[in-house]
């Protein structure tokens, strides 16, 4: 033992012999491992190394039989005032208790909906943990809780296993290697307790410890399989007016949006042909007449007969591209028997008839609908769906397909679908056929124009597809929750479809992995999924490596979080997977998660003023995060003012500025000067120095779990990991790059110096070009709706670096928005 006189030596020797006992367990030298973490409990029992040596001797006394060891030493450890101590505690003190004889289950108060006390009920749904128990405890948990996997039919026996172990973590890169992560096979996850609940740190009082996030190497995700409602008590009618009106205003905003574009191209092309017969005199550049006709009775027909033929076109397409087949009813039993009852029950109940069933050759488990009208609707199924679901959980897929049906938001849908799959397949189709022309061609000069010229016209036919988005975002979002809540009270089932929706992001993920990037089906067909696709690449790899309860606390408990889901095609999976636990709740049935008690509101001030409210709210981050858009109407007061100069002196004889009340300029040119008010005022917000002091390189997990993050706390970051993508001109803009870290996957956000016109231009490296090679991430952390790094380099082995231009844009494009706000204001006033 180390002298009093020396107490730096003493906690060095202490956390070294720490680190060896926690190496042995990992190691399963459990005797090398009971004998050292036995010397660090004794000698500092009640501090943060003597409590993750206990943590640790219990996994070892119960891997050695000393079953007796561990209940006691387990026992001490749920006195400890730490709440997430005690609460490991507990759950593994029950996973070594011997298991009582089944016991019918408790009944929740008849209120419908249950309410916790954050003293006790709160604490005491903790411990029944988050819906992921050790694969070896199942049985025992299922019998405690007196709950089975149930269906009201006495459907088969479910023999796809429940059981989810995390692929091999990617190459590491060789800058920074670590020790020992990435030679496991995912079937041989161990499930050890200890590592699950290592402590770290000391808060600032000394007095208690810091629960970490389970080790991905040896997390094993277990569903807990709870159970349903055979008679579910009907949940008040939903009002679904509003929600058909908003439906109508997406469609007609998507008809104005798509107006303005078109007209806005052929405006353009017919100046570039002018600019062209100018300087050339050549007849084959004079402007086309027709480009300068209304466009709008051409778009009203586009529009009209891609709705009534959705059903065959999008039939074509996935015939085209994915190889779509009709599903037979016999294959569908044979996955889901009740998933083919809940089809003919549902139709017959709605009068509707029967949806064409259509099966994808796909491995990702995906589903949709599409159509115009019920009668010539089609539900569209992936082969990896069900292969991957269970009986139950296909059956609350296909009633969430039903309900879109049933509410007739597919229609619109489906058609916005066809209208941004116009510009999205140029953009495929041009960048896919520009490399096999390029390759027949010998000609350096003639590549080069080639390749850049489809670059170009690749590029912009992507950013159009992303704008025509917009309209349906709120209608894509929206009609989630029906359907959600809708399958639910079909089926009964709302821990089945929590389970479907786990396992489809998990698939969704492992798909992007395998595909070394994410599928032009995938990205194309986002808006009519029941997974986001950027969610459930982050969560679904997550997902594997730590509890759900601890990656989804961000989605429930971030107060600003509904407003950053604006741009988002899907509500956040936290949000809806809560939804269904307290559905579980008013049916009185066990939940598969435990969200709904980690979302508790704290409670709210006294009523504010107005005057206060906005003060408040001026001083929050998410007035910083969201001041580029705030600026906007704030320069509106700077509109006010000079007007009622301009009535001041119109009332005078003492200047002539009586021109400034009610000019129209000075409206329409402080918008912009607006927007580079609030860009300039969060830009050193958003992006600060990196240094190396300041650089952290945290675990997915982590990032997740951080619940009071927003994008604008931009934490510098510095991660490593094999890099996914699309290649060549397909990716120049940075439309799909993806760090494959060893605890998931990372969005990367590439913008050049220059925007997106600067990343068309020649560059040494571009980060498409580093597709496939382990590398290292520099840049800021974003943590919105979605995880994602604002790149500053990129560098790989052999010295090739990217480097972007994120805060240079940024300066750019506000000082770009100034002069086009003064230059208007300026020729307003002549």
């Amino acid at each position: 033992m180390a002298s009093p006189h020396n107490p730096n030596s003493a906690d060095s020797s202490l956390k070294q012999s720490l680190e060896a006992g926690l190496a042995a367990l990992k190691q399963k030298d459990y005797q090398s491992a009971i004998a050292l973490l036995e010397s660090v409990s004794q000698s500092a029992a009640n501090q943060p190394p003597g409590i993750r040596a206990q943590m640790g001797l219990v996994a070892a006394y119960k891997a050695t039989g000393n079953l007796k060891s561990a209940i006691a030493l387990c026992t001490s450890l749920t006195k400890i005032p730490n709440t997430q101590i005690k609460t490991w505690a507990d759950r593994t003190l029950t996973e070594l208790t011997p298991p009582l004889p089944p016991k019918p289950p408790e009944t929740p108060p008849e209120t419908g909906f249950v309410a916790f006390d954050s003293a006790t009920e709160s604490a005491k749904k903790m411990l029944k943990g988050d819906g992921l128990r050790p694969a070896s405890l199942r049985p025992t948990a299922d019998k405690k809780t007196g709950f089975s996997p149930l269906d009201p039919t006495s459907a088969p026996e479910k023999t796809k296993s429940t059981h989810i172990s995390p692929p091999p973590p990617p190459p590491k890169p060789p800058i920074r290697p670590t020790s020992e992560e990435g030679d496991r096979p995912p079937s041989t996850a161990p499930t050890e307790t200890a590592t699950h609940a290592e402590t770290s740190g000391e808060n600032s009082s000394g007095s208690a410890t810091n629960i970490e996030l389970p080790s991905p190497e040896t997390y094993q995700l277990t569903w807990r399989e709870a159970g349903r409602t055979k008679n579910p008590q009907p949940l008040k009618p939903l009002k679904l007016l509003n929600f058909w009106i908003g439906a109508a205003v997406s469609a007609i905003a998507l008809f104005f949006l798509a107006r303005f574009v078109l007209q806005f191209l052929l405006t353009n092309a017919n100046f570039l042909l002018l600019q062209f017969y100018i300087f050339t005199r050549l007849p084959i550049f004079a402007p086309i007449q027709l480009f300068y006709r209304d466009p709008t009775p051409f778009v009203q027909i586009v529009f009209g007969l891609l709705l009534a033929s959705s059903p065959w076109l999008t039939d074509a397409l996935l015939k085209l591209f994915c190889g779509i087949e009709t599903l037979r009813g016999s294959v569908l039993s044979k996955h889901s028997k009740e998933a083919s009852r809940v089809l003919r029950s549902f139709c017959t109940k709605q009068n509707m008839p029967t949806p064409v069933l259509k099966l994808l050759p796909l491995n990702v488990p995906v589903a949709f609908s599409y159509g115009c009208l019920p009668r010539f609707a089609r539900i569209a199924v992936s082969r990896g769906l069900l292969e991957q679901l269970t009986d139950d959980e296909i059956a609350t897929i296909f009633a969430r397909e039903l309900s879109h049906i049933s509410h007739w938001d597919f229609a619109p849908m489906s058609l916005a679908l066809l209208v941004i799959q116009i510009p999205y397949l140029i953009y495929w189709q041009v960048a896919h056929w520009q490399e096999r022309l390029c390759d027949l061609m010998t000609i350096e000069f003639l590549r080069f124009a080639v390749r850049n010229l489809a670059a170009a016209i690749s590029a912009i036919s992507y950013g159009i597809y992303k704008l025509l988005r917009w309209p349906m975002l709120w209608l894509s979002r929206r009609r989630v929750y029906f359907s959600d809540r809708t399958a639910a009270e079909i089926t009964g089932n709302p821990n089945g479809l929590t389970r479907a929706l786990g396992k489809m992001a998990i698939g969704i993920a492992a798909n992007i992995e395998q595909q070394q990037q994410t599928s032009f089906f995938l990205e194309s067909f986002d808006l009519l999924l029941p997974l986001g696709v950027g969610q459930a690449a982050t969560i679904g790899s997550a997902a594997l490596r730590a509890p759900l309860s601890q990656i989804l606390l961000w989605d429930v408990t971030n107060p600003d979080r509904a407003w950053l889901t604006v741009n988002s095609t899907h509500p956040l999976l936290g949000e809806r997977l809560k939804l269904l636990e307290l559905y579980a709740q008013f049916w009185k049935i066990e939940t598969e998660l435990d969200l709904a008690s980690l979302s508790l509101e704290s409670p709210k001030p006294g009523k504010l003023s107005l005057f206060q409210s906005i003060l408040e709210f001026k001083d929050s981050k998410l007035f910083l995060q969201g001041a580029p858009f705030f600026g906007i109407p704030m320069s509106l007061g700077l509109v006010a003012l000079l007007w009622l100069i301009g009535w001041i002196f119109s009332q005078t004889s003492i200047w002539r500025l009586d021109w400034l009340l009610g000019d129209r300029s000075i409206f329409w040119g402080c918008l912009p000067i607006g927007f580079s008010i609030g860009t300039l005022m969060r830009i050193n917000y958003f992006f600060p120095d990196i240094t190396p002091r300041e650089t952290a390189s945290p675990s997915l997990p982590e990032i997740l779990s951080n619940p009071d993050v927003l994008p604008v706390d931009a934490q510098p970051v510095q991660l490593s990991g094999q890099l996914l993508g699309r290649t060549g001109i397909e990716n120049w803009l940075g439309q799909d790059l993806i760090l494959q870290t060893a605890t998931g996957l990372v969005r990367l956000h590439y913008v050049s110096r220059f925007g997106p016109c600067g990343s068309l231009w020649p560059q040494p490296t571009r980060p498409s070009d580093l597709i496939g090679k382990p590398v290292l991430a520099t840049g800021w952390l974003r943590r919105g709706a979605t995880v994602a790094i604002d790149l500053e380099t990129l560098r790989s082995q052999g010295s090739l670096v990217s480097n972007s231009g994120h805060p240079i844009w940024s300066a750019i494009l506000a000082f770009a928005a100034a002069c086009w706000g003064a230059y208007i204001i300026i020729q307003g006033g002549r």
